[in-house]
């Protein structure tokens, strides 16, 4: 089902405007419903189909815009065409979160634009290298998504990390896919989808490697021990295929996982994962929690922003960090938190009381980062802190009852990881 009406398939999103639209109708209603004679529940019904009408009206026009802007993406050719694209999309995207409120349908879109826009413009390039006589790609490559990117969990702050690998059979590969970085990353740059400073910066930001240099990347270096490595390791479970050949991208992706499963048989005959992941396991399950000894949000003491909750460090992170680790130990490849707790769930792991709780916890944290966003900017030190005092009644309280379900799949993960060894 799709968000927009009259889209079909595989098409961007779920329906999930007028699905909550529609569940919040029957849970404000119903007990008026309930209460009213024939004549006064008509009315009441009428005047829900005109809401119900009216809201459908705005996705049918939302979708007409969204689609547009994806159809320009398409037909843009230079990159006077490109540049004023992001901020069209930043500004329909908060639109419709203005309207809707929802985190899943906001990454979803920048899911959807953003992704389109890194596959156009790496076509560009392509045909923008060949037209000055460097020819078409000598050899197969694919871009894949990190972090945010790889998890589909996308901001109004461009939080960029690419990884374009090629295969390096050919002697021509390194020389032509050197200058293709280059050119991609200064492009992408420039329109807005890498938020670097700086030649270098934006290089770190859009890397490219050779298939063999990767493969001894990832068999040789991020398997030795030690936190920094397995850090890594662990963090490249988000990888997400975003333009290229997929079989490739494939042959990259499971090599990550074929380490992070690997080692069985030096593990004694124990389960997965190996004993470093273990360990790393409930290294991150000890994270500092957001809520202190005392059951208080835990501020900043020092600093510019003293009495301030930081919600990136206390609240996000150690939920993401936390299903990463688990989704890894149980050999879920899902890249995105949401698909991960449920994932979880089904296969036992979380139990469906802590299952919705986290996934209110990460909805309820992320709202809370957009809204600062919208309000702040996108300064990394501005927008990542609350200021308690400020925070409405209902967001308080969302925020500890998120917090707390936190703690409690700390808990699980520490118990679980410790079994194991």
């Amino acid at each position: 089902m799709s968000i927009f009406p009259g889209a079909k398939g595989d098409d961007i999103l779920a329906w999930r405007g007028i699905a909550e639209v529609v569940g919040e109708m029957r849970r404000t209603n119903a007990d008026r419903i309930a209460g009213l004679f024939s004549e006064e529940e008509i009315d009441l019904l009428n005047g829900l189909k005109g809401r119900l009408e009216a809201e459908l009206a705005f996705e049918e026009q939302f979708s007409a815009r969204f689609t547009q802007a994806l159809a320009a993406v398409e037909g843009a050719r230079f990159e006077d065409d490109f540049t004023p694209l992001m901020s069209r999309f930043d500004m329909l995207v908060a639109e419709y979160y203005r309207k809707r409120g929802s985190v899943i349908a906001l990454h979803s879109l920048f899911a959807a634009c953003r992704d389109g826009l890194v596959r156009a413009g790496l076509q560009r390039v392509e045909e923008w290298l060949e037209t000055e006589g460097e020819g078409r790609p000598p050899a197969p490559y694919c871009c894949l998504g990190g972090g945010s990117v790889g998890r589909m969990e996308q901001t109004f702050c461009i939080d960029s990390a690419y990884l374009l690998i090629h295969n390096d059979d050919s002697p021509a590969s390194a020389g032509y896919f050197e200058k293709f970085t280059y050119r991609a990353a200064a492009f992408l740059a420039r329109i807005g989808l890498l938020n670097s400073i700086g030649a270098t910066a934006t290089l770190r930001a859009f890397r490219h490697v050779g298939r063999t240099e990767w493969r001894r990347e990832i068999t040789e270096e991020l398997a030795r021990a030690g936190r920094e490595n397995l850090s890594e390791l662990v963090r490249r479970a988000d990888l997400r295929l975003i333009q290229g050949d997929a079989s490739l991208a494939d042959e990259m992706i499971n090599l990550v996982w074929s380490m992070l499963e690997s080692r069985r048989e030096e593990s004694q005959g124990s389960s997965f994962p190996l004993p470093a992941i273990r360990e790393f396991g409930k290294e991150t399950a000890e994270m500092p929690g957001g809520l202190d000894f005392f059951n208080r949000l835990r501020v900043e003491k020092h600093g510019g922003h003293r009495g301030e909750f930081d919600l990136e460090q206390y609240a996000l992170l150690p939920l993401v960090t936390n299903v990463r680790m688990l989704a890894v130990s149980d050999g879920l490849h899902e890249t995105a938190t949401i698909d991960r707790i449920k994932g979880l769930q089904g296969r036992g792991v979380l139990s469906v009381e802590l299952t919705e709780r986290l996934l209110r916890a990460y909805h309820d944290f992320t709202r809370l980062k957009l809204n600062l966003q919208l309000s702040q900017g996108c300064e990394q030190e501005r927008c990542r802190f609350v200021s308690p005092p400020e925070l409405a009644p209902d967001e308080e309280r969302q925020l500890r009852s998120g917090l707390e379900a936190v703690a409690g799949l700390e808990k699980l993960a520490y118990v679980r990881f410790t079994e194991q060894g």
